[in-house]
């Protein structure tokens, strides 16, 4: 009876430090076992990087252990020894690298399968907005976004409240939503020498873009 009573116990002690873990983040996360949840995640890195977790309500946790499970498109963070998951009641999460930031958001338009509930990372953040999803982890961070570093992620361009899937080998997929300034378009491509082997040379055409409809006053 007393060994009973001395498992119990000990069961009860080891709840409480978890539930102390959970409850000092401020965030509602739940314990999270990767043997008890389908085998092993798929990380966008495998690293753990200090970022930060900005919640439904705008109220912000920064300082928070995090890491992205790309496969189950949930944010995985970190209190102590114990890892939680959590899956609702966030708008954005950073993981600061060291050589990049990578801002993820979700609250876009649904489309292409994807709902309003996943999370994109935002590479260009304008009227116009360029928006990646990784499909495997990223083995070699290079400073510049190349497709040599992702060459499976997909591109979404959002406008007008509607997501499009583009491609950067077809350039039609995405200057076609830019046809409205198509002889910009053209200009800012020669000048600026855009070949795009890499999203941010589309960054750059959608920043030249907006600020070409700014100007004239979004007409």
């Amino acid at each position: 009876m007393k060994y009973l009573r001395g498992i119990l116990c000990l069961s009860l002690i080891i709840c409480a430090n978890k539930l102390v873990a959970q409850d000092s983040t401020g965030l509602a996360g739940k314990i999270y076992q990767e043997t008890a949840n389908g085998g092993a995640a798929t990380y966008l890195f495998n690293e753990w990087y200090s970022g930060s977790i900005r919640a439904d309500n705008d109220k912000v946790y920064d300082g928070i252990q995090v890491r992205y499970d790309i496969a189950k498109d949930e944010i995985e963070y970190k209190k102590d020894s114990v890892l939680f998951r959590i899956s609702e009641g966030v708008k954005e999460f950073t993981i600061p690298s060291g050589t990049d930031l990578y801002i993820f958001r979700n609250g876009f338009p649904a489309g292409n399968g994807l709902t309003n509930k996943n999370f994109y990372r935002i590479v260009y953040d304008g009227e116009t907005k360029l928006l990646k999803r990784y499909q495997s982890p990223i083995k070699v961070e290079k400073a510049s976004a190349t497709t040599t570093m992702d060459p499976d992620a997909k591109l979404y361009i959002v406008k007008n409240d509607k997501l499009t899937l583009v491609s950067l080998k077809d350039k039609n997929s995405f200057l076609k939503l830019l046809s409205d300034e198509k002889n910009k378009m053209q200009y800012v491509i020669k000048e600026e020498q855009l070949e795009f082997g890499g999203d941010d040379d589309l960054a750059k055409l959608l920043e030249e873009y907006d600020s070409y409809r700014a100007g004239r006053g979004g007409n």
